[in-house]
């Protein structure tokens, strides 16, 4: 194939940055496009286009970093901000090979490593006197969901709250069974960059949005360290909420290790009804009675299940007032990023896949883009087409 129009250009780097592999990609183009083109030669476009993406990515955080603190927290004037800002963070797994072949790389280090992902909803909602839904639903009194969760951090050992779990789909019907807000649009956010570097994309994006002069602001996430310092840090105003469903999963793990019946209805009530304080105390009357966990206790450990449950509660207790979260019509899950960085893993995550930084990231950005409601990539083709060219651009929001 020669020359490639802007239209196949746009085709191929559709198909290489959302089709599981380069490979479906070369034979979606054949059999959808009608033009064979080779997966190498997509590629090496997908890298091209998605690393102008990330460049102009980091300009736009550059120039939101240059801004005093006065006009960030006032947000774009370019867009009307939306009634309820919500944002939600969390990370997802892919493997990278950067060290490859090196002669000083450790013999068992690992390939994996997080990507961490962002989403950006616009909402609307009302809000209500009191809470509209005091009681504890029955089906989160009885979740498989629950349980799935707790398995799933005894697992993968997760015994404190610094250790990010890995993600499952949490999705919820009908926001745990209370009035919810209405989604009016997504924007994703994707990066293989540590914490610090994410926590600024995110804000940057959100300041483009207007989501600093919304009505009503949420920080949705699960219990990880890297979220709530970055919540502290760029999104302060907003009013921070540990995932619910994570929240239980700890209590459902919990209650396993005390030999009452129902303990985990009981627990997962006072949950809901914002009294973890009460949940706290039950735990730390169990912790008396059976000791504190050795060093080399399985996560199954009844000693175990007790004190991480004690440790996340202590440390997120300010973040789990349910009744006032749902009095001001904000959400309570997480459902919206999972399911959304099971969107992202479906192109990124894979034993037979390996990545380099470089190309990882063109992506995952590209990725996100093709994600977001607010159709990113429509404006950069026109620009790009216009650096192609040397041709005036009309001016183009970002």
């Amino acid at each position: 194939m020669g020359t490639v129009t802007p239209k196949i250009l746009q085709k191929m780097v559709w198909a290489g940055s959302n089709l599981g592999s380069y490979e479906m990609a070369e034979n979606a183009m054949r059999e959808l496009a009608g033009v064979r083109v080779s997966l190498k030669r997509i590629r090496r476009v997908v890298n091209q286009i998605g690393n102008e993406r990330v460049a102009e990515r980091e300009a736009a955080v550059e120039r939101f970093q240059e801004m005093d603190l006065p006009k960030q927290q006032i947000g774009s004037t370019a867009v009307d901000p939306p009634q309820i800002a919500v944002t939600m963070m969390d990370g997802g797994r892919y493997q990278r090979r950067d060290h490859f072949g090196e002669k000083d790389r450790p013999a068992r280090e690992k390939h994996w490593r997080e990507d961490k992902v962002g989403c950006l909803l616009s909402m609307s909602g009302e809000k209500y006197e009191s809470d509209p839904t005091p009681e504890l639903p029955e089906w989160l009194a009885t979740s498989s969901a629950v349980a799935e969760l707790a398995k799933m951090a005894e697992k993968q050992g997760v015994s404190d709250v610094s250790e990010p779990m890995e993600n499952q789909a949490t999705e919820t019907p009908d926001e745990a069974g209370c009035p919810s807000p209405k989604l009016i649009s997504r924007e994703v956010i994707a990066s293989g960059a540590e914490a610090e570097s994410f926590g600024w994309q995110l804000a940057a994006r959100a300041w483009q949005r207007g989501f600093p002069s919304a009505e009503r602001q949420a920080f949705v996430a699960d219990g990880a360290h890297a979220n709530w310092t970055i919540q502290r840090k760029h999104f302060s105003h907003a009013t921070p909420i540990l995932d619910l469903m994570h929240a239980l999963s700890y209590a459902f793990s919990a209650a396993l290790a005390v030999p009452e019946k129902d303990v985990y209805r009981r627990w997962a009530g006072w949950i809901w009804r914002g009294d973890v304080d009460r949940v706290i105390a039950a735990l730390r009357e169990r912790q008396l009675q059976i000791g504190k966990p050795p060093a080399e206790a399985s996560p199954t450990d009844p000693r175990k299940r007790v004190d991480r449950a004690l440790t996340y509660y202590e440390y997120h207790r300010l973040r789990m007032n349910y009744p006032e979260y749902r009095r001001l019509g904000l959400p309570l899950t997480s459902s919206h990023i999972e399911s959304t960085i099971k969107q992202i893993n479906r192109r990124v995550k894979g034993t037979e896949k390996f990545w380099s930084q470089s190309s990882s990231e063109a992506v995952l950005q590209l990725r996100a883009d093709y994600l977001s409601d607010s159709a990113p990539l429509d404006s950069f083709w026109l620009r790009h087409q216009t650096r192609q060219t040397g041709a005036n651009a009309y001016s183009q929001a970002t």
